[in-house]
Order: C-alpha cells, then sequence, then structure tokens
C-alpha cells in the first residue's frame, strides 16, 4: 500500500493513540490524520480526498450515521468503515444500508479491522483509477467530436459504443440510431466486410494501410477508406469518404474511354480518305476527290474542337484562363451566331433555327469570344439532341438588370436526375438516353465556367421526351461611348 492517506474519528482518546500505532505495524506508507468531533471532520474531509475514513457511531453532537450521511454529500466515493460497540447490531445493519463500506466491532480485531482497511483503500485507488480513464475517455472522445475522419467504436460483442459527428454526416446515420446497435444491423454489409479492413494493435502514422471498401447504407452505395486499432475492449474504426473521389475516377476512366473514341472515329476518315487520294491503282473523279477533302477538314475541324475542348477546360481548372471583358451588343452576337449555325446546318431540313430578339440592341459586360463560343455550344446541342428535327428556338429577353438569352429545343430532353449532373466535368449523358450522342463530356461544364466567369449563370430546364431550354443570363451593361470617325488619309 502506497502514500495511503486515512482519517480516524473518534470521541474516545485512548482509541485515537492506539489505533494509529496498530495501523502503522501492519501497513507502510500510511498518513494517518485523527479528529476527535464530527464536525472538525468534516472541515478535514471537505479540504483532503482521503482514501479510507474510519469513525466511532456514538459521537457526541454529531454521531457516526450523520456523520456518514455528510460524506455521502461532500465526498460520496469515499470508503466509510464504522466501528460499533458490543450489542449494536441494528445501527451496524442501518450503517451499511447508509453506505459504510464496512462496520468493525468493539473490541477491535485488529487483524480484521486492517484487512477490511485496506480493501477500502484499494477499492478507493481504483475507483480513482476508473475515473481517471473515464475523464480521459471523454476528452478522447471530445477530440473525435471536432475531427473530419468518421469514426465509431464497437466492442466484443459487435456492438457501437460510439459514433462522432463525422461518421453521422458522411453516413446519415445519427448517433442516437446506432449507438447500443450490433454493428452487422446498422451496416448491413458489416458482416462480408468487417473481416476484410485492416486492423492494427499500435495506433499511429502508418501503423497500417486503409482498405477502400463500398457500403450499401439506406440504399445509397457509399465508398469509405477505412482502418482499425485493436483495443482490448474492441476496436476502434476511422473513415474517410471517398465516394465523390470514386465516381470522379470513374468520370476520368469514361473521359478516356470517350476522348479515346472522339480522336479515333476522325482519325480513321482522315488516315481513310488520304490513303484514298494517294493510291495509284484507281482513279478517283474530281467531285470524288472534293469529297475526300472535304471529309479530311471536316474531321481536322472536329479533331481541332476536340483537343480545344481538353486545353481550355485545364486552363478553367488551373486558373490561368484570362476574359477580355468589356461591353458588347449580344443581340447581335446572338443574332451573328444563329446565322453561322443556320449555315452549318443547312443539310438539316427538318431543323428550323428561330431568333426571337425583343430589343434590337442589349448590351453586356462580357468576352465576345467565349460568349460565342457558349452560345454556339447550346446551339450545336439543340440540333444535336433533336434527331427527329423540329424548331430550335433562340430568344433574346433584356429586363431591369439582366440580360437572358434561351435556347430551346423539342428533343430528347434530360431525364429529372440527370439535370444539375450534365455541367459537371466528363459528364454525359447515357448513349441510350441520347441514342448515341458522341462528345467529350466537357462542353457543357466549359459553357458553366465560363459564363460564371462573366459575373452570370446558366440553367436548365428540360423534361425528358420534350426537349430542353438553355438560358445565359447576363448582367446589362451600359452601351459604349461612340468613338470619333477617324480622319481621311488621302494620298496624292
Amino acid at each position: 500500500m502506497n502514500d495511503a492517506r486515512i482519517l480516524l474519528v473518534d470521541d474516545d482518546v485512548a482509541l485515537l493513540e492506539a489505533l494509529p500505532q496498530a495501523i502503522l505495524l501492519r501497513m507502510e506508507r500510511v498518513q494517518i490524520d485523527t479528529s476527535e468531533t464530527a464536525t472538525d471532520a468534516l472541515e478535514r474531509i471537505t479540504e483532503v480526498d482521503y482514501d479510507a475514513i474510519v469513525t466511532d457511531i456514538k459521537m457526541p453532537v454529531m454521531d457516526g450515521l450523520a456523520l456518514l450521511e455528510e460524506i455521502g454529500k461532500v465526498r460520496p466515493g469515499t470508503p466509510t468503515l464504522l466501528i460499533t460497540g458490543h450489542g449494536e447490531h441494528d445501527l451496524a445493519v442501518r450503517a451499511l444500508r447508509g453506505g459504510a463500506y464496512d462496520f468493525v466491532a468493539k473490541p477491535i480485531d485488529r487483524d480484521y479491522f486492517i484487512a477490511s482497511l485496506e480493501r477500502a483503500i484499494g477499492m478507493r485507488r481504483l475507483d480513482r483509477e476508473v475515473e481517471r480513464q473515464r475523464l480521459a475517455l471523454e476528452r478522447h472522445a471530445s477530440v473525435l467530436e471536432h475531427v473530419d475522419d468518421g469514426v465509431f467504436l464497437v466492442d466484443d460483442a459487435g456492438v457501437i459504443q460510439h459514433w462522432n459527428p463525422a461518421a453521422a454526416a458522411v453516413t446519415g446515420l445519427t448517433p442516437s440510431a446506432v449507438l447500443g446497435q450490433r454493428a452487422d444491423d446498422v451496416l448491413p454489409d458489416w458482416r462480408a466486410v468487417c473481416p476484410t479492413i485492416p486492423i492494427t494493435s499500435v495506433p499511429g502514422p502508418g501503423s497500417t494501410g486503409a482498405r477502400t471498401l463500398p457500403f450499401v447504407i439506406e440504399g445509397r452505395e457509399v465508398w469509405l477508406s477505412i482502418s482499425g486499432v485493436a483495443f482490448e475492449d474492441g476496436v476502434v474504426y476511422a473513415f474517410r469518404n471517398l465516394t465523390e473521389e470514386r465516381a470522379l475516377d470513374e468520370l476520368k476512366g469514361e473521359f478516356v474511354a470517350t476522348v479515346s473514341h472522339e480522336l479515333r472515329t476522325p482519325l480513321a476518315a482522315i488516315y481513310g480518305s488520304a490513303q484514298t487520294l494517294l493510291r495509284d491503282d484507281i482513279e478517283i473523279g474530281e467531285d470524288k476527290r472534293q469529297r475526300l477533302l472535304q471529309v479530311i477538314a471536316q474531321e481536322s475541324e472536329r479533331l481541332a474542337r476536340v483537343a480545344s475542348d481538353i486545353l481550355l477546360a485545364n486552363r478553367i481548372d488551373a486558373g490561368r484562363l484570362q476574359l477580355e471583358t468589356r461591353p458588347l451588343d449580344a443581340a447581335r452576337l446572338v443574332q451573328d451566331v444563329v446565322d453561322q449555325m443556320r449555315s452549318c446546318f443547312a443539310e438539316r431540313d427538318d431543323v428550323t433555327l428561330e431568333l426571337i430578339a425583343t430589343e434590337p440592341a442589349s448590351f453586356v459586360a462580357a468576352d465576345e469570344d467565349k460568349l460565342r463560343q457558349v452560345l454556339i455550344n447550346l446551339v450545336d446541342n439543340a440540333v444535336k439532341y433533336s434527331p427527329d428535327g423540329g424548331a430550335v428556338e433562340v430568344r433574346v429577353e433584356p429586363n431591369l438588370t439582366s440580360l437572358r438569352v434561351s435556347v430551346s429545343d423539342g428533343g430528347l430532353g434530360i431525364p429529372h436526375g440527370e439535370q444539375q449532373r450534365i455541367f459537371g466535368k466528363f459528364y454525359r449523358v447515357d448513349p441510350q438516353l441520347s441514342r448515341g450522342v458522341g462528345g467529350t463530356g466537357l462542353g457543357l461544364y466549359i459553357c458553366r465556367e465560363l459564363v460564371r466567369r462573366m459575373d452570370g449563370r446558366l440553367t436548365v430546364s428540360s423534361k425528358e421526351g420534350e426537349g430542353s431550354t438553355f438560358v445565359v443570363e447576363l448582367p446589362l451593361a451600359a452601351a459604349p461611348a461612340a468613338e470619333p470617325d477617324a480622319p481621311v488619309v488621302q494620298h496624292a
């Protein structure tokens, strides 16, 4: 027993002198304080957290039972032994019911008394250690409440005992819904996935590598990078949500495949046309030669557009895109774009391209080349996604603060769940829904980013099978001041 501190309370001075000597003979490193009254004892107990208290039951002013009650208020965890006289069995029972650790009858059996005292001190130290660990766990749990990683504790019985806010945010499962529940009831895939999770017994950086695994939680698939640390009573698991990263990786993979296709198709056409022109064993008429040269030119333009989209998207992501913003007549620009696209789709006699402008001139602050690129892309999409033909309507509508340019078609339309995703990088509508219309999946991403950098916004409304309307909204700008006519220089 090391550094134990005991308080003896008794109005019998002779006992207060003899009992400490008996204790010191049998116990080492024990400090003993004495009090002749319960009032003095309470003052000491308030100041000192004793390992054990020994008090007589019968004392003047305040007896041992009353002192026991006060100790329960001031130091509820301190074990208290009561000394009783011969024939005071009823008092001893009352003492035990009142929370006394033990009672010792007079005359005192010193061996029993010392054994009981040692047990009381040991219990008190054990209680302190449990409390220390509880406070430490609370501090650790408090820290875990604020970490970005999801953390949860599964005990040896497979029951979840801790679930931090990050775990709730990632999974959508609240602590009240999971605490006290079996992990395989909360996480349907747990029984199969758990054995594959890397677990170490030595916590710390690099102690184990996390593994990325899929979980189906409330009907949705979540990919978690998860690892565990084993403790005496269970395993603490930490995880990060990699669902978006995995989805992006999948989109990148699809993008690589798409770009490969978008490059391979025109390259095959160019290569085939060029090889045909180079052949000496066949005679190529002028009409066929011109058609082959036209294929080479068109497919070369297509390759250039693919490369341009990739490079532009990279510049946007890297923050290297610079816009030359100035006031420009958007109504005139839209008219130019419509005229240009009518020429491009002259062979599509099943599609009509209509322009509706309520005012002859509407100025916005924008980069003319980039805004032209946005409008061309939107009109081009409207025609391509109208495989059965129909009207494509371009409408220019200024209001008090902004200008709306809308491009509407009556084509395939976009499913409701896809309408926000189409602006994501690399994203393309399911080919089965788009009837195989190609593309890199960068066009609408680039359009949205360009419009946003011109302080505008690009939105869509659509109904599957009935068509789509894309709207570019830009803030109005004052018309530029007219420049004086340049002097005419005449030469002799």
